[in-house]
């Protein structure tokens, strides 16, 4: 009889890819996928753990589910991904209904651990003794990625090109809960983008805590490792060829801005982004390849966090306010017409009125045209969570109003510069009032009436007008832009 599995997404969007990797997985195993907890046999979580929050919407959630299990005790609950890597026996104890926990690094492991739980219960062990946890393994095993492949859309999809992250920033569990960082071969990658395109993906988003830091290290143990010796790559490669090849340790530089002009060169996918970048690796050969590569979109997320080098420092971030702002000025210098985004943390532990004021000054000075605001939580692991978290919530409150007001006035700002003007636009999908909506290079939502046949084309749209966060604008030509 065939099982049916229902599985929800938490967070970012490795997690969502990390989610079409499950249901590739468990449809070549003959699961049929349901949209309905109701219909599922099988109901799975894919958790976040980056904010308090997101943990506790999944343990509500699966706390409903659990009364689903009362009902019908054979149904089978699992919590996936990072939370279930941080919060381990904690699940256990606050749903006791939970057959299945599996982490990160576990997630090509699940058909065999589904597997494992039917056979505990095929032999008589119920409830805490049918139970399987796996997360004890370090870094995902990228060389067992499975060969099935499932995605949620047909126009953009997401190319995951590295795992993990070696940054210890102090409030973030991605490192304990994903592992250190792997790569994945350029090659493996650029057949993946070279299938999709020719599946009819127009545009790629690649994937990674930390793109900027691709090619450091890969499952053969190979890589750029540190930035000394990626200097020092990046010398031979600037030398005369005949100098350079005199090195015996010479080699090629497989980094990020490699991969990016590979991809530029090698395929034939019509748009690439990418997510997300640390800004102390983000650097002049980036910004060179986003500048001279066709394909590569003008839009950067940035995250800053804070614009206070006291908090920055606090926060192990490695940069300065002046030394981000530097970075910006040389982005536009390169890219004239790109769009940023960035996420910002108030109420940090020890942030002061000053503080808060700094960031509030970055951000006028860089003028994003969008930003993620989070108030601080701690995070159990992290070397903040040992700090007094000394910001009250009201306060936090205040602060995280205030940065959204102040975002939404920039961005309604650069949004009404456009009013007039052509854009290119990749039409995604219909959005619940029957419009087609679809994005820019510079990643900003466009609205457009017009025929089902536009969906999965690049069109010029014209803008009318703009609401807060999204361009109105009227079809002109379903020909893309010049170049």
């Amino acid at each position: 009889m065939t099982q049916s599995v229902y599985l929800q997404t938490y967070g970012c969007q490795m997690n969502e890819r990390d989610s079409e990797e499950i249901l590739g997985m468990l449809v070549a195993q003959g699961y049929a996928l349901v949209d309905r907890e109701e219909d599922a046999d099988v109901i799975l979580l894919n958790t976040c753990s980056v904010r308090a929050h997101a943990e506790e919407r999944a343990f509500g959630k699966m706390g409903l589910m659990q009364k689903l299990k009362r009902e019908r005790p054979g149904l089978v609950l699992g919590i996936l991904g990072c939370m279930a890597k941080a919060q381990r026996e904690e699940i256990f104890r606050r749903l006791p209904q939970v057959d299945l926990v599996a982490g990160p690094a576990e997630i090509y492991d699940l058909p065999e651990l589904l597997a494992g739980v039917a056979e505990r219960r095929q032999h008589g062990r119920l409830g805490a003794s049918a139970r399987l946890m796996a997360v004890d393994r370090k870094v995902r095993p990228l060389d067992r990625r499975p060969a099935t492949d499932y995605r949620a859309g047909e126009t953009t999809a997401f190319v995951t090109i590295m795992e993990g992250c070696d940054k210890k920033c102090a409030y973030c569990i991605v490192p304990t809960t994903r592992g250190q960082e792997v790569s994945r071969p350029m090659e493996e990658i650029l057949d993946e983008v070279q299938h999709l395109a020719r599946g009819g993906y127009r545009q790629v988003t690649l994937l990674g805590q930390n793109v900027n830091s691709y090619g450091k290290r890969f499952p053969d143990g190979s890589g750029w490792i540190g930035p000394g010796r990626r200097r020092a790559l990046l010398q031979i490669e600037a030398r005369p060829r005949t100098e350079a090849a005199s090195e015996p340790e010479a080699s090629p530089l497989v980094d990020f801005p490699a991969l990016l002009r590979a991809i530029d060169s090698k395929t034939s996918i019509e748009r690439v982004r990418f997510t997300t970048s640390h800004p102390f690796d983000a650097h002049e050969e980036l910004f060179r390849a986003m500048a001279e590569c066709r394909s590569v979109c003008e839009f950067l997320h940035l995250p800053v966090q804070s614009g206070s080098d006291r908090m920055l420092r606090a926060m192990r971030r490695g940069y300065t306010a002046e030394s981000y702002l530097a970075q910006i000025a040389r982005l536009r210098a390169l890219v004239p017409h790109v769009a940023l985004s960035t996420d910002i943390i108030v109420g940090f532990p020890g942030e002061t009125d000053a503080d808060f004021e700094d960031t509030q000054a970055l951000m006028e000075r860089v003028r994003y045209d969008s930003a993620f605001v989070f108030k601080y939580s701690p995070r159990p692991g992290t070397e903040a969570s040992g700090w007094i978290d000394d910001v009250p919530q009201p306060v936090k409150e205040r602060r995280n109003q205030a940065i959204l007001e102040l975002q939404a006035r920039i961005s309604r700002e650069r949004l009404e510069t456009w009013v007039g003007r052509e854009v290119e636009v990749l039409v995604e999908e219909r959005n619940r009032r029957g419009q087609l909506t679809g994005k820019t290079r510079r990643n900003t939502t466009v609205v457009v009436e017009g025929p089902d046949a536009l969906i999965g084309d690049l069109i010029l749209a014209r803008v009318a007008r703009v609401t807060d966060t999204t361009l109105i604008g009227d079809v002109m030509d379903r020909a893309p832009l010049a170049g």
